[in-house]
């Protein structure tokens, strides 16, 4: 009876996201919202961004917590505090974006995500039949000038990277709009012209706003809510210092460990060299979409046989060009996930192969071969998508509905590791190549909290991408890119580290399927209440 108190409040907390926010909680470009599955009935309309409508959330959020927080403290059941514990973190870390960051008064990116992401989902999510695909697609359309005027009116200030990303989007947004509504049906209509003429004029009103608006510095809109974000929403208490002091002896370990790769490889050559002239095989395809199709299926037929994986994660995910919207502020190869776990529903492999430039598109192009076998393993299996679809089949309503990026993000970073432990992968090529990533993602965490943090200069920072094997131009991009969403770049590296603690300590004494079912099965949860939880296994088991 108390669990099901406890759930039926949970439902009443994600509904009232789902009603208020359906595209921020239908899509995991949002992470400090929960993926509350009701927003799927919610397909016809955009979200609702006023200072009226965003004090009425504050005030009904806080009133949440002040629940979640007394219902707490009448459980004996430790698993139901656990999901008490998550519930008033995610809605700590929904009240430090609308109240704290107030991102919607800063970020006219969120606009433009929240309209397109939104008309994408009306597009490409299943329907019962065409009339009700159109009848939505049109809905969200029409709504798209009171959410783009609605941000006109919000924002007062804008961080420098949010301003060049924004009008690079509209672009993508205009030429993206144009492109897909030529395949609706009933385009000819008098009322589809009408609604698609306000769209573009709405957006040419919003790159008039944004020329016209003066940038402030980026370090004005520095991460100061960082320590606290990871302390309230992530139930995470390590200090910045120790975190970057982790990031630090994380390059330096990487660093040793290229170093050793290269002597054992050929000592006449810089790591450097050696991973630029690595050829694995299949990267000389010119199809790249070919090459990571093959390797989707390759990777999960072997986790499959290793006893890691069901049998149906692939039926619902499409490798797809990243789309046009989404080009100027995602990465080449990222993820999204399907809100629901229902067989019709699709989640998306996205990579990007052009929209940069031709020399910038030839060197990445080669980094995406070179690295396929650990992108496809990041993005699918046993990264991302393994442990989406793990979430979206749980019966837990709190832990199917709650990610947290500090786990999600740290899993599928360790994930590539699984490639050696498994055996997928044993070439020291291969070694140097996951090496190499491991710097990378070092040098994001220091980035992320040394650049706001004072510890480290943005000269030290691009300099730590170029040693990661980055170009000076690819180094500044990734740099604007990382300013987008602060807090966000340390999750990879931090949260894989925390990950490799647990499996030091545990791993040796569990059977490696069982250990990893239950790292997983227990949902996207604190590292702290993780290791709880292992140690009740260990005690109950013995």
């Amino acid at each position: 009876m108390e669990q099901n108190h406890h759930f039926e409040l949970a439902e009443e907390y994600f509904r009232y996201l789902a009603r208020r926010y359906p595209v921020m909680c239908a899509s995991d470009e949002f992470h400090f919202l929960p993926r509350a599955q009701e927003a799927a009935s919610y397909i016809h309309k955009l979200d609702w961004l006023t200072p009226e409508s965003m004090e009425e959330d504050i005030s009904i959020l806080k009133d949440f917590q002040k629940r979640f927080r007394q219902l707490s403290g009448t459980q004996a059941d430790p698993e139901v505090v656990i999901d008490l514990k998550l519930l008033t973190a995610n809605a700590a870390g929904v009240l430090m974006e609308l109240e704290g960051n107030q991102t919607w008064r800063h970020n006219p990116l969120l606009y433009l995500k929240i309209a397109f992401i939104g008309l994408d989902h009306a597009l490409t999510k299943p329907a019962v039949d065409p009339a009700e695909r159109m009848d939505r697609t049109f809905s969200r359309l029409n709504e798209i000038p009171r959410l783009i005027d609605q941000g006109i009116h919000n924002i007062q200030g804008i961080p420098e990277s949010y301003h060049r990303a924004a009008i690079d989007m509209i672009e993508d947004c205009r030429e993206y709009l144009i492109a897909e509504t030529l395949n609706i049906p009933g385009i000819d209509s008098d009322r589809f012209q009408s609604i698609f003429n306000q769209a573009i004029q709405a957006l040419n009103r919003f790159n008039k706003f944004l020329e016209s608006a003066l940038p402030v510095s980026d370090k004005r809109f520095a991460a100061a809510s960082m320590e606290a974000t990871l302390k309230d929403h992530f139930l995470y208490f390590r200090p910045l210092k120790e975190i970057y002091q982790i990031a630090v002896e994380e390059w330096d370990r990487n660093q040793k460990e290229l170093e050793k790769l290269r002597q054992e490889i050929d000592s006449n050559a810089s790591w450097q060299d050696l991973y630029h002239s690595y050829s694995p095989e299949g990267i000389d395809t010119p199809d790249t979409f070919s090459l990571y199709r093959d390797e989707i299926n390759n990777i999960c037929h072997f986790f499959q046989d290793m006893g890691l994986c069901g049998t149906d994660f692939f039926q619902t995910m499409e490798l797809k060009e990243t789309p046009r919207y989404l080009r100027s502020v995602r990465s080449g190869a990222s993820f999204g996930a399907s809100l629901t776990a229902g067989k019709q529903e699709k989640s998306y492999f996205y990579i990007t192969t052009d929209g940069k430039g031709e020399d910038f598109d030839a060197h990445r192009k080669k980094r995406f071969h070179r690295e396929f076998r650990f992108l496809v393993a990041h993005e699918t299996i046993p990264g991302h998508h393994f442990l989406d679809s793990i979430r979206r089949e749980m019966d837990n309503p709190v832990r199917r509905q709650i990610e947290s990026s500090l786990f999600y993000e740290g899993w599928a970073s360790f994930a590539e590791s699984l490639l050696f432990e498994y055996g997928y992968l044993q070439n020291p090529l291969d070694r140097l190549v996951n090496c190499k990533r491991w710097l990378w993602r070092a040098a994001r965490c220091q980035i992320d909290v040394g650049l706001p943090q004072g510890l480290l200069t943005e000269n030290s920072a691009v300099e730590l991408l170029i040693t990661a094997g980055f170009s000076k131009v690819e180094a500044v991009k990734q740099i604007e890119r990382f300013s987008l969403n602060p807090g966000y770049q340390l999750c990879y590296s931090l949260g894989s580290y925390e990950i490799k603690q647990i499996r030091k300590i545990y791993g040796n004494r569990l059977d490696r399927n069982v250990f990893y079912g239950h790292l997983l099965g227990g949902g996207e949860l604190p590292f702290s209440i993780i290791r709880q939880r292992f140690e009740e296994l260990i005690a109950n088991q013995e």
